[in-house]
């Protein structure tokens, strides 16, 4: 094997592991019987396959329920090396194992030796022997990797603190949040870290409903006063994990961190709860994104598109009501 380094002199922090996966992807599909390997990422009860070479078993952004994964197996115990899935105990109850006949498996560490994801390879037929793959070359790899993790998430959370600093700068003058361009910086510090990391992101878009019958009755200061009471309910419910930006008149946009796919809607209710308490009605929408599957922007565009059907649910909501005393 060739191998100068994990990376190239000019990769750095999220491109420097995109980079070294990318390598010891392309260098195992080509140097064992197994075509088909992935770096993946294990976040949310979830297993996603972030730099594969694609095929019909494994696509990059291919999640997998983690309770169902082969590679959960390995990590608790079962085999690093199976030559056939159907017939090894640990692996053959799993519901791919008839097209996963063959797999090979070892973890990927982050920097508190906690599992980050997985360096794992599968063949859609067993293996010829359990020397037809050099374990003790994979799990060298693996190790090499988990340190090109610990080293390339350190460069990026500096890269990172920079970005954020140099958004959260950029202010609404009404609102005192985000402003657009500052989501825009948001929105390309995530793609690089789903790219690269498989991290969970995902966006919301709020709109709030009756502005313009509020400026058309009571004037723009009162229109005003309820785009301020908006951003302060906003903020009030943003955690840590949350990016709250103004994205433009009466829409707001959030980005947020590290939250499972299925704890998404009650993270979100929260936000129309700080709302209500600060008396602004709005219609909120959200989805999800990750590598392979759709860009950050595309997540803002469903989001956009959700945050319609709902305001739309809801105006048929009132227009259905029937009147008082009726």
């Amino acid at each position: 094997m060739e191998w100068a380094g994990p990376v190239g002199e000019a990769a750095y922090g999220a491109d420097a592991f995109t980079a070294a996966a990318r390598r010891v992807v392309d260098y195992l599909s080509r140097a064992t019987p197994l075509e088909t390997w992935s770096v993946s990422r294990v976040a949310g009860g979830e297993q996603v396959h972030v730099h594969v070479r694609d095929s019909e078993l494994i696509t990059t952004g291919q999640r997998v329920d983690w309770q169902d994964s082969f590679c959960r197996r390995m990590t608790t115990g079962a085999a690093h090396v199976v030559v056939d899935s159907a017939a090894d105990p640990d692996y053959a109850p799993l519901p791919a194992a008839q097209d996963v006949r063959a797999y090979v498996g070892y973890p990927i560490a982050d920097e508190n030796g906690e599992l980050f994801g997985i360096l794992c390879g599968v063949g859609d037929t067993p293996l010829a022997d359990a020397d037809a793959v050099d374990p003790v070359l994979v799990e060298m790899l693996s190790g090499l990797l988990s340190t090109q993790l610990v080293v390339s998430r350190a460069a990026d959370r500096e890269v990172r603190a920079a970005q954020v600093a140099a958004a959260q700068s950029d202010t609404d003058a009404l609102t005192g949040l985000t402003s657009r361009r500052g989501w825009d910086l948001f929105v390309d510090d995530a793609q690089r870290r789903i790219d690269a990391f498989g991290d969970l992101v995902a966006v919301a878009v709020v709109d709030l409903d009756g502005l313009k019958l509020v400026n058309d009755t009571a004037g723009h200061a009162a229109g005003d006063e309820l785009i301020r009471r908006a951003g302060r309910g906003l903020r009030a419910a943003a955690g840590r994990q949350d990016r709250v930006a103004r994205y433009g008149g009466d829409e707001f946009a959030i980005l947020t961190n590290n939250v499972p796919v299925t704890d998404l809607d009650r993270h979100y209710a929260r936000f129309v709860e700080a709302l209500a308490g600060e008396g602004v009605r709005a219609s909120l929408g959200h989805a999800w994104t990750g590598p392979g599957t759709a860009t950050v922007a595309d997540a803002f565009e469903r989001a956009d598109a959700a945050m319609y059907a709902v305001k739309r649910s809801r105006a048929g909501l009132r227009t259905a009501a029937p009147s008082p005393g009726r």
